[in-house]
This record gives structure tokens, sequence and C-alpha cells, in this order.
């Protein structure tokens, strides 16, 4: 069974729909990443789902159990979801222990146990229990806020941007303790993010909002690699799009003959390559083709090198760190693996 069911989702503000047909099926226990760029109408799915505001057309199911339809609206407390915002939003004058429990039934408020479970839960230590929000750092109060989401054994846990707050690598660490902590409580979730990479590394699958629909839902492997059209191949990760021609499964463009990821009909085609398919190679390999390095972004690990070929195209190429180049050295690149052919 579908632990979420989305049919038909529309809302409209002012007139704009900014969600206009959504459809979307989440399998139990599965973590879905919702990406899409601002205004994409991510936020406004989670608040829909949760039952904050009430959906203009369509139908959303929990379990099999409608929840928003025609003429029916079940308010946000009766549909068992767990919310956890942006930044948390624990209650500055609680203890941990009392804002994880604040959602448990009062009986089940004092059940030190429990509180100390769900900690552990999310990674923390159950002595964290008397501690004050204000003496967490960013990170531990996210995953106070997961725990306090918890607690009542929601259906469905949303995410609304946990992590964008954080900096870099205490987001990187805080976005592992909630993934291991969700898979450990067997939790269906749905997260939203901007991050292509916090989507592609923590969703089971990942469906990409645009104009108020799911362009393309996929698990990250098929999403990065097979993207629906060009503009979603441009908007998961960096691409390098050079106009081709196929003929028998092959296309022909500034960087030789390639290898097709996929049928296509014979004509002019744009071709996809992700930059780490585009390889430095010796001048004698075979099909290597030459160009100018015009512009090195140094990583530490990789670098990003913008190669000018012969023709006067440009493609980006993603080396190892140690192999980098400089800027006006002559260089021969080769590709490996199949590019991905849209039509025109």
């Amino acid at each position: 069974m579908s632990a979420l069911r989305i049919e038909g989702l529309v809302k409209r503000f002012g007139g704009r729909a900014v969600l206009d047909g959504v459809v979307l099926d989440v399998p139990e226990g599965a973590l879905v990443a919702i990406l899409g760029a601002s205004g994409s109408g991510k936020t406004t799915l989670l608040r829909l789902v949760c039952g904050f505001e009430p959906a203009d057309a369509g139908t959303i199911a929990l379990d099999g159990r409608l929840v928003s339809a025609p003429g029916l609206h079940v308010p946000a407390p009766a549909r068992g979801v767990g919310y956890v915002p942006q930044e948390g939003a624990l209650f500055p004058h609680l203890s941990v222990a009392a804002n994880v429990s604040f959602g448990l039934p009062r009986r089940q408020r004092r059940d030190r146990a429990r509180i100390g479970e769900l900690l552990r839960l999310v990674g923390l230590p159950p002595a964290f229990a008397a501690r004050a929000p204000h003496s967490l750092s960013g990170g531990e109060q996210q995953r106070v806020a997961l725990a306090r989401a918890l607690a009542p054994g929601p259906r469905l846990v949303l995410l609304d941007e946990p992590f964008s707050a954080l900096d870099a690598g205490l987001r990187a660490e805080t976005r592992g303790a909630v993934a291991a902590a969700l898979r450990a409580a067997g939790a269906t979730a749905l997260l939203v993010t901007h991050d292509q990479a916090e989507a592609l590394s923590l969703g089971d699958a990942v469906a990409v909002l645009r104009e108020g629909r799911v362009a393309q839902m996929a698990d990250p492997v098929t999403l990065y690699r097979r993207p629906v059209d060009a503009a979603m191949a441009r908007f998961v990760g960096e691409a390098v799009m050079l106009p081709g021609m196929a003929t028998a499964g092959r296309a022909a463009c500034a960087l030789g003959l390639l290898a097709l990821a996929g049928p296509v009909a014979d004509g002019p085609v744009t071709l996809m390559l992700r930059p780490e398919q585009i390889r430095l190679v010796a001048e004698t390999e075979a099909d290597a083709v030459g160009g100018v390095v015009r512009e090195v972004v140094f990583h530490g690990h990789d670098a990003r090198v913008e190669v000018v070929l012969g023709g006067g195209a440009v493609v980006a190429a993603l080396v190892p760190g140690h192999a980098s180049p400089s800027p006006g050295e002559a260089v021969w690149l080769a590709v490996r693996a199949a590019a991905v052919a849209y039509a025109p």
C-alpha cells in the first residue's frame, strides 16, 4: 500500500496555480525528496499534505484513507503526520525532554525511558533530555525536532528544508543522522529541498516540481543519468549540452562520434553529457579531441575545467585535482559512457 497518494492536487493563490494537478505516489517506508526551484510549490505541497491549508482540487490519501478531497478537509491534528520545519522551531522555554514529549498523550509525557529511546534513535545521548534548546548546536536542535515529530508514531513525516540553516559540515552529519533515524523508525518521509546533492544522496526517489507539476519522479541514479528532457538535465546537476546528428544509435558532435544511451530517431539532436564523463587523455588515444583550457576552478579533490574545442564549442570536464591543467594549456579529451539525446 502507498503511504501517501496524491492525485490531481491543485492550490491557487490570488488566481495563480502554485500546484496544478500534482500526482505523487510515495511507497510505505520510503524517503522521497521533493526538489524544485524557488517558487515551484514545494512548501505549499507539504502544507497541503500536513493539513495546514485546504486544497482547491484533487485528493490526498494517507494509508488508503482520504484526508483531502472535494468537500473534505481532515484537520492537521487528525492526520497523524509529523512535521519538521526549517529551523526545528523548538519551544525555548521547555527542556529537550519536554519538547520531545510535547505531542504525546499526557500520561506518556513523563516516560523517561521512551524519551531516552527517541533521543538515541536520532543519535543523541539520553542525558540531553534535561538540557535547554539554546545549549544545543543547530544540528542537535534539528535532531530533537525530528525526535518530537517521531514521538507519536506518525504514519508520515514531512521535513521542510530542515538542513538549510546549517553550515556545510554540520549539514552532512545531520542529514546522515536524520536519514538513519527515519529508516530505523520505519517511517515514511517526504523531504523538501532545493539542494540537488541532498535530494540525490538522501532520497529513495526524487520528485522534481516544475510549473506546479511533478515533471519527473525516479530513483536518484535514473534522474541524474536519464533526465526526462534537456531542461531537467540542466536543473539536476551540471550538464554539457551539444548539438549533434544521430545516425543508427550514434551521434556525431564536437566531441566526436558518441554512443547514445537510448533509442532516438535519426536526425538533429541535442546531446547531454555530465562533466565527469569527459576526461583528459593522451593525444595518441583513439577518438581524442583537442582543445585549449579556458578556465580552471580548483576544488581540491577535483577541478572543473572549461575547454574550448577546435570548432569553438566550449565543454566542461571534471577531473581529479592532482591532474588539473592550467589555463591556456592544450589538452585532449575523450568521452566515457553514453550520451543522452533529446529531439529538437
